[in-house]
């Protein structure tokens, strides 16, 4: 595979995070093997969330949820296919989570900023998300800030 992939390694002074960037005449196998291989290796590194769908665990991994939100008295999460239900409190949950990926929106709602499509911040006071499946959601007031913060990487 050494033959197929130029791989340059770009040191920036301060910089939290890792930004993978692959460069492809077309997306074919190889893309997508390197990109799982990167997700894998991801996903080793936070732990999965443990999730019930009726009867059945599942660990969940963390790329794999949109949103974790209070239904009622119970803590849910939605992934792509479908909801789950969280045996842990919401704030529990969040400590779990990578910060770097995830953010409390409301007293009752973690979003996944990884999965967010848009964000509008037309209404005052407020900013309204939609979410990668379609969604629509809110930012609570008190919570503008520390969203605001997360965007911009201050948080």
């Amino acid at each position: 595979m050494s033959d197929l992939i130029n791989i340059k390694l770009q040191i920036e002074e301060g910089r939290p995070d890792i930004s993978v960037l692959i460069k492809s005449g077309e997306r074919n196998e190889d893309v997508e093997g390197v990109i799982a291989a990167i997700e894998s290796y991801s996903d080793k590194r936070r732990p999965k969330l443990p999730a019930y769908f009726h009867d059945s665990m599942v660990m969940l991994p963390q790329m794999q949820i949109i949103r974790i939100f209070v239904d009622g008295r119970k803590v849910r999460t939605q992934t792509s296919d479908r909801i789950y239900d969280i045996r842990m409190p919401l704030k529990l949950v969040e400590e779990v989570l990578d910060a770097r990926s995830f953010v409390r929106i409301s007293k009752s709602e973690i979003i996944n900023l990884s999965r967010v499509k848009s964000f509008d911040f037309s209404a005052a006071g407020t900013i309204g998300v939609e979410l990668d499946n379609g969604e629509k959601t809110w930012v609570s007031r008190r919570r503008v800030k520390s969203v605001k913060d997360a965007l911009t990487g201050e948080h």
